[in-house]
Order: structure tokens, then C-alpha cells, then sequence
């Protein structure tokens, strides 16, 4: 079962505090942090990768580099949005390294949800094979707009890309799924 996205989010006041005390290195706050953040980040990494076998991973090396990064954040407003940003790079990375090995296919058969239907796996299995044949920059933008139904806008901020490209995206994203899909 996929973690949840819709976690509670603390007030503002509450994050400027948290930012305030993780810059003063208070050695409980990058734990607050942790649990405050990390099972929507969880979320949002599951829903780009289909299965879990590599979202600990992820969602680990996420905080490990936002540790390291603390500095660049200007508001605390910003921290969730943050580390999504992070974690999508991260999973970028991955991405790429299983495209250039051709080891996705087979991980995916190991570790692709159980449905009830064996047809609804298939169905599942078979988009996630046509998502693994697309660019990377493609797949992180349609399946946060389209399977995680996210705002067009807040796809284009962790995207860090403008609103425009990410239409482009989800359209040229939308053709080769289509013809990946007709196959």
C-alpha cells in the first residue's frame, strides 16, 4: 500500500520555528523535520516509482542532502516544497541509472502491486513498462499531474520548470504513452 500524501501540514509559525532551530543546529530538529515531512515525501517519490523496493532509499538519501542543504532555504513556507524538489531529483537519478541498465522491466514483474484483477495488474504493469520507455523529465511530470493529481502549478514549481513546458511535457507525455500503450 502506497504511503499517504495528505499529511497534516504545521503552521507557519511552526515551520519558522523548525528552520529557526534546525540553522541553530538543535540536534532534535532535523528529526522533527523527519517526521513532520517524510511521509508525504514518501508519497510523492512511491507515486513516481510504482512500487517501494527503492522508496527508503530515496525518501533517506532525500533528508541526507537536505541536511546538507539547509542553508539555501529562504522561507519556511518553502520546506516541504523543498524537499519535494530534492527527492525528485533524486528519483530522476535513479530513473536514469535503471533506464541505462534495462533492469526496470524485471524489478518492476518483483515488486509491481498485487491487484485482485489479474488484468488490473497487467493493466498497471504495462503502463508502468510504457512510463519506464519514456524520458524521465516526461514520466515525473504526468505522474504527478496525472496519478497524483497535483495542481498543473505546483507540478511546474517541483518540476522547476515553467507552466508552459510542463503542458508541453504532459502532451508529448500523453502521445508516446498512447502509442506505447496501442503496442
Amino acid at each position: 500500500m502506497p504511503p499517504s500524501r495528505t499529511a497534516t501540514l504545521a503552521s507557519p509559525a511552526d515551520e519558522s520555528a523548525l528552520l529557526e532551530r534546525l540553522r541553530a543546529d538543535d540536534e532534535t530538529a532535523f528529526t522533527e523535520l523527519y517526521l513532520r515531512h517524510a511521509r508525504y515525501v514518501a508519497g510523492v517519490v512511491y507515486s513516481l516509482l510504482g512500487n517501494d523496493g527503492e522508496l527508503d532509499d530515496v525518501v533517506q538519501e532525500t533528508f541526507v542532502d537536505a541536511q546538507a542543504g539547509l542553508a539555501d532555504v529562504e522561507e519556511a513556507a518553502a520546506i516541504r516544497r523543498w524537499l519535494v524538489v530534492i527527492a525528485i531529483r533524486r528519483v530522476h537519478r535513479l530513473l536514469a541509472r535503471r533506464r541505462l541498465r534495462r533492469w526496470y522491466t524485471w524489478k518492476l514483474a518483483e515488486v509491481s502491486p498485487r491487484a485482485s484483477d489479474p488484468r488490473e495488474g497487467r493493466r498497471a504493469e504495462d503502463l508502468y513498462d510504457a512510463l519506464d520507455r519514456i524520458p524521465g523529465k516526461l514520466r515525473v511530470a504526468w505522474i504527478l499531474a496525472r496519478v497524483g493529481a497535483m495542481p498543473l502549478q505546483e507540478v511546474a514549481d517541483v518540476c522547476e520548470i515553467s507552466l508552459a513546458t510542463l503542458k508541453r511535457r504532459l502532451a508529448e507525455a500523453d502521445v508516446r504513452l498512447e502509442r506505447k500503450l496501442a503496442e
